[in-house]
């Protein structure tokens, strides 16, 4: 027998216990009892932090082409107009709040917003704008976006003539006009993307009299000569900004980080931060320390470390976002004698002949012969997608159902059985492709297409030379490359900027191709030129067709991407054209 005291308190434990739970809420039956667990405490919710790799080269909008630089301005500075949302097609007023196009599509008027200010307080004008376009053109860095400006005002791809010097400043000057509240530009020709190309951070609006004070170009003809084409940095705007933008700049380390404050006299919404931080980070495992802890909220994550985020708790992950940018493999048609690529030079199995690629069957058998779904699953980690053209998904005039080429040794064979009359097959051959030092993916690639041509015939022998990108670029200009893999990456989201460089006559690759069909050229021409959408979808289809048909390259992927924020982050919208993987930080905000 216990003691009269246990059972004493035994009795009170037990009383307790039926008191605390008739005192606890009523559930259904099955029903689940979940204990709510608080979110963690959201950290520098003023302030958003991004850690990416690689630093601005220049705060000037005239001169930057790279995306580091242009998502820097596009945040400091505001457009004429903007992307709607995730559209590349429509757009919403920012510094001009209407517009219009002639019937001839070559006069597009803007009426400019009244009462906004530069950071530095001075008032917004048409002379503004009109001076921000012509001043861009005077500058003219050569290895700058201007071009794009150039070529629809002007019909030409930069303020240089081979024979005299500079073109007339009138050109320039005539091009862009200001007609009291409005401003007009006078096109050469219709030119069907000149809306997004005025999107990008290249349309961005200066202000004239900071831009002259700071020793900018000034009007003349002699300030003309003296500031066209400056030397890498030698902008004058190279590391100051004054935009009418959301935020300003605040603080530039080069190599560290750059700090941008918010623009509390913005003439739109003021921004949710009161900073955008941008810290320059190389080591990706410092990045992921930095997102996994929450001292950034954004990091840039290369897709061979996607797996390393699988799991991890506290973060929102966006995937499958179709990138603009397309790599393929090209053929050379008019082999250059001094190439060390093609053995003795001759159709003996050592080599060969300097035109072999002229063969449409070669083309076709080399197309045939490469495995998309193992290249896109081993060295994309199936982040990428098979696309038939240039004209790629997130392209206006993008077509789903064109048919592509796919990986059959058997049609691969019966097409090299058919080249150069049959003596391909006979007597096999042997040549070297090219891929530039530090891309793995077309490495893997060039490897793929060497397996697949050597299962077919042992007699096909592919060498595969990684080159440092200055000798590779040299190679493909010289006309040294028989077969070069590389990629392009949209500057505005128009098909006409992807089939010029892969198919006409005078584009970047094809010309160093040697590649020329009259038809192409001419569709090419006619596609940016109609302002009617229904035409240009008829001329971009039949482009998409031709490509497939005439097989001068053959895309091995159009990549796919992630974004990875931490889960407070929210108001991301994917562009596929916007130069920062965040999306504009003026639509972010912290909350849950």
């Amino acid at each position: 027998m216990k003691p009269k005291g246990i059972r004493k308190v035994c009795w009170l434990l037990v009383t307790t216990l039926i008191i605390a739970a008739m005192m606890l809420p009523a559930c259904a039956e099955g029903e689940e009892v979940t204990e709510e667990v608080a979110e963690p405490p959201i950290k520098n919710p003023t302030i958003f932090i991004q850690a990416t790799i690689g630093d601005a080269e220049t705060m000037d909008p005239a001169y930057a082409y790279d995306s580091a630089s242009n998502e820097q301005i596009q945040t400091i500075y505001d457009p004429l107009i903007f992307y709607d949302g995730a559209s590349t097609t429509e757009f919403v007023p920012i510094l001009a709040t209407e517009w219009t196009i002639s019937e001839d599509g070559k006069i597009y008027r803007f009426k400019i917003r009244e009462g906004v200010k530069f950071h530095n307080g001075n008032d917004l004008t048409p002379s503004d704008v009109e001076y921000s376009f012509e001043r861009g053109m005077v500058q003219d860095y050569g290895m700058g976006p201007q071009w794009m400006i150039f070529d629809p005002l002007l019909g030409i791809g930069t303020s240089s003539r081979t024979d005299d010097g500079l073109i007339p400043l009138e050109d320039i000057t005539n091009a862009v006009e200001v007609d009291g509240q409005w401003v007009q530009f006078n096109l050469a020709a219709p030119y069907a993307p000149f809306l997004q190309i005025l999107a990008g951070s290249w349309g961005s609006i200066v202000d004239k009299e900071w831009c002259i004070a700071n020793g900018d170009w000034d009007g003349t003809q002699a300030s003309y000569k003296a500031l066209n084409d400056p030397s890498p940095g030698g902008s004058p705007l190279q590391s100051i900004a004054n935009g009418t933008g959301p935020f300003m700049l605040e603080r530039w380390d080069a190599g560290v980080e750059i700090s941008l404050v918010r623009n509390d006299n913005y003439w739109g919404e003021l921004a949710n931060f009161e900073r955008f931080i941008t810290k320059v980070v190389d080591e990706w495992t410092t990045r992921k320390l930095m997102l996994e802890a929450g001292d950034a909220d954004w990091v840039y994550v290369p897709r061979a470390y996607y797996g390393e985020l699988e799991d991890v708790e506290g973060l929102t992950v966006y995937k499958d976002l179709p990138q603009l940018t397309a790599d393929a493999f090209f053929f050379q048609f008019d082999i250059s004698p001094e190439s060390p690529f093609v053995g003795s030079g001759q159709l003996d199995g050592n080599g060969i002949p300097l035109d072999f690629f002229t063969d449409i069957d070669v083309r076709k058998g080399f197309a045939y012969a490469f495995d998309w779904e193992t290249f896109i699953n081993d060295a994309l980690t199936g982040e990428g997608q098979q696309v038939a053209s240039p004209v790629i998904e997130g392209l206006s005039y993008y077509n789903p159902d064109q048919a592509m080429y796919y990986y059959d040794l058997a049609k691969a064979e019966e097409h090299l059985r058919a080249a150069w009359g049959g003596e391909v097959w006979e007597k096999g051959f042997s040549i070297t492709i090219a891929y530039n030092a530090g891309n793995e993916r077309r490495k893997t690639a060039c490897e793929i297409l060497q397996a697949g041509l050597f299962a077919i015939n042992p007699e096909f022998k592919v060498g595969i030379q990684v080159q440092q990108w200055p000798t590779m670029l040299r190679g493909m200009y010289m006309q040294l490359l028989p077969v070069f893999i590389i990629g392009w990456g949209a500057d505005y989201p128009d098909p006409h900027n992807f089939v010029y460089p892969y198919m006409h006559s005078s584009g970047d690759f094809s010309e160093w191709q040697s590649y020329s069909n009259p038809e192409v050229d001419a569709l090419i021409e006619q596609g940016i030129a109609v302002v009617d959408p229904a035409e240009r979808q008829a001329i971009y289809y039949q482009l998409q067709e031709l490509y497939i048909e005439d097989v001068p390259s053959f895309i091995v992927a159009q990549l796919v991407g992630r974004r990875y924020f931490r889960d407070w982050v929210q108001g991301f919208i994917f562009n596929s054209i916007d130069p920062a993987e965040i999306g504009h930080v003026y639509t972010l905000s912290k909350e849950y």
